[in-house]
């Protein structure tokens, strides 16, 4: 059970809209329970990582990364959040986004 909610609270991912309309960016906002490796990405519907937004090593916390999506074609885009914890525990979780302009 431990394991269980220890991989909910590292996943957990809120306040990421699932339609961008006006605003050419989103925040994308995640907590963590303890030092970990944490990887977000962004993919679009071929599977192809379009950014890397984050990479490295945090404390545990509450974090928001500001995506940019001026740049990028209307479509589905999926940002991926993977979690390593130092104890050996780890969790991916996947949020789809759409973009219209």
């Amino acid at each position: 059970m431990k394991i269980y909610l220890l991989i909910f609270l590292a996943a957990f991912i809120f306040g990421c809209n699932s339609s961008i309309l006006d605003d050419p960016s989103t925040t994308i906002q995640y907590s963590i329970p303890e030092p970990s490796h944490v990887k977000l990405t962004v993919e679009n519907s071929y599977d192809t990582i379009i950014a890397v937004l984050v990479d490295g090593d945090l404390q545990a916390g509450s974090f928001q990364v500001n995506f940019d999506t001026n740049k990028l074609a209307e479509g589905i885009y999926f940002y991926t959040l993977e979690i390593k914890t130092q104890s050996g525990n780890n969790s991916k979780m996947i949020r789809n986004m759409l973009l219209i302009k």
